[in-house]
Order: structure tokens, then sequence, then C-alpha cells
């Protein structure tokens, strides 16, 4: 009797083992996994398409579904892990990069993508080294929500505002095939970029959303700078740039704003004002005030946010190069810079 009893208590637990193994495999290969999307500043392309001879490329196919969903759904091949897609969300292109790995070449070409096409203006695909790129052109700068579930790929395409509370819009003046002021050995552009890398060190962790227009040596026209701070509603745009006189004694910290665009409270002037004076204070140098933007400024005459433009010192000034050379120095202008983006929130009660 007891020998009858121990055995069908180790088929149970046989049985039982059997069907929570099987239960948790079935999960496994089923259950949403969220996919982490790559922020423009953080894109570290090792893939290297551009030195590797493409297999395949081509349109997108798009279809329509008669039900409805909120999501973009992209069909993936068998057995494509979570850990096999990355996804890349470049801003100022206004275009989010999907890269698959273990793809084939003609899948795309055959497969649809379905679901919300809206905000979509344009895709293609790319196929090399058995990763496929997939590459979205959108109508309007998106975040992503992005989720791995039962063979697809579903994003769901987010107005910044709808994901943040608080966006600031941070540039590093000129950069590529212009330099900018060149003068006792700066390069402004390097000089302007160095300073918003170290802003960026300390605004990581804040809480607020920072979109930086660029983070590498690359050119971008004005209108497409200040246009990110317009399409993503942002709270304010700084730009950080040198200045430059024929008058090499001049020294010093000033700021400039868009003198059309004005809000109640707190707008371009405030803002030029707030930064300036915080900028000046960290490094110790003369203030010389704020200047309505001259109607030629692109950058500024376009911005429909509160902008200002901080020239944190004279390139042409012997003594003040010198100090811009200096880390300790430029890491002062960027906690300045850092200082004045938290006051401006806490006075607006953000």
């Amino acid at each position: 009797m007891q020998t009858g009893l121990k055995m069908q208590t180790v088929v149970f637990a046989i049985l039982f083992c059997a069907i929570s193994m099987g239960g948790m495999l079935f999960f496994a290969r089923n259950k949403a996994i969220e996919i982490d999307n790559v922020a423009q500043d953080q894109v570290v392309n090792g893939i290297g398409f551009a030195d590797i001879m493409q297999e395949a490329a081509g349109s997108l196919r798009f279809r329509q579904t008669e039900e409805t969903t909120e999501y973009l759904c992209i069909p993936l091949e068998n057995g494509v892990k979570a850990e096999e897609v990355t996804i890349e969300n470049h801003y100022m292109e206004k275009q989010v990069w999907v890269y698959i790995k273990d793809t084939t070449a003609e899948f795309y070409a055959k497969e649809a993508i379905f679901g919300n096409l809206e905000g979509i203006t344009e895709g293609i695909y790319e196929h090399a080294g058995g990763t496929t790129l997939i590459k979205f052109t959108l109508a309007e700068v998106y975040e992503c929500k992005s989720v791995l579930e039962e063979g697809y790929l579903y994003i769901d395409f987010v107005l910044p505002g709808e994901v943040y509370d608080r966006i600031v819009v941070i540039d590093a003046g000129f950069g590529g095939t212009d330099n900018g002021v060149t003068a006792n050995g700066l390069i402004e552009k390097d000089i302007n970029l160095d300073i918003i890398k170290r802003v960026k060190e300390l605004l990581d962790n804040s809480g607020i959303k920072v979109y930086y227009t660029r983070t590498t040596d690359v050119d971008i026209a004005p209108e497409d700078r200040i246009a990110l701070a317009n399409d993503t509603d942002a709270d304010m745009f700084i730009s950080v740039q040198l200045n430059t006189s024929e008058d090499i004694s001049l020294y010093g910290a000033e700021a400039f704003y868009n003198g059309s665009y004005y809000i109640p409270g707190f707008g371009s002037i405030e803002l030029a004002d707030m930064v300036e004076r915080a900028v000046v204070t960290e490094i110790s140098t003369r203030g010389n005030g704020l200047s309505a933007a001259g109607e030629d400024d692109i950058l500024l005459q376009n911005a429909e946010v509160p902008a200002a433009v901080i020239k944190v010192g004279y390139a042409s000034n012997e003594q003040e190069a010198a100090l811009l050379q200096q880390e300790t120095y430029r890491e002062k202008i960027a906690l300045g810079l850092y200082n004045a983006i938290l006051a401006a929130y806490e006075i607006n009660g953000h």
C-alpha cells in the first residue's frame, strides 16, 4: 500500500515538474519583453554598415489592416531574440533605426510592416553581414516604447511632451566643416562641444530630458538646431558659442535672445539673463549684458520656445583664450549652465 502511494507521489511530482517546465518555456517564448531604446546622444554604431557591401536594400512594404492598434508591428524571423534587436532614435534626422541580427537578406523584401502607420513618411531596409537595418523616417520627433512578443516587434511612437515633464535642448555651436571662431590656438566648435559634454555629465541623472543637437563633430544647419527645440516643444533652448572682436582687449560673457518672441513670466530675455549670470558667477568674469538677436540670426529668430545663445568668452582675447583651453575653466562654464537650467525650473515651479 505504502509502496503504491510512493509511486503515485513520484508520478505526480514528475508530471507537475513537466507541466511547470512546459509552462515556463511557453511563457518564455511568448511573454512581452521591453526593448530599451538608444537615444541619439548615446548612439555608438558598431555594426559598420557603411563599410560592408550590402547584400540587399530597398523600400519596406507596408499594409493596412482593419484592426485598430496604437503600435507599429514589425514581423521578425523565427528565433530572433530580444537581445538581437537594437533601436536607435536619431532625433535630429527624425528617424528611428532598428537593427535586427540573425536575419536573411530577403526577409523584409517579402514581409510587410503593418499596424499604426501614422507619423511614418518613409521606410527602407538595408541588409549586411547577417543584420538588417530598418530606417523609419518620421513626420515629427517621437520617443519610442517597444516590446517584443510572439515573433513581432511592437513600437509605439509617442510625442516627447507625453513622456517627459521637463525638456531642454542644448546646442554646441558650429561643427563639421564650420569651425566657428579660430584664434589664439582655439577652434570654437571643439570648445563648444567639450563644454556641452561636461553639461551632459551633470544633467544625465537630473530627471530632465535633454536633447542635444550634436555630441560629435558634424555639420548641422542653424534651422535644424532650433527645429529640434520647436518640434519637442522644449521648455528652453540654450546654445553655447564663443565671441570674437577686432578689439583684442574685449573679454567676458554675454547672452543673446529672440526679441520678437515673448511669453509672460519666463521667456527668452529671462532665460538669457539667468544663463549669463550663472556662467559669469562660476568663472568670475565680466558680464557684458544681453542683446537682442539680429534679423539675420536664423537660430534665434526661428525659435518658438524660450531660447538664448551664451557666448562664454572672447577667443580673440589672448588671456581669455588661454583660460578657455583649461579643462577646469570649461568645467566651471558647464556648472554655470547646469545651475541656470535648475534655477529656471525652480522659478517656474517644475
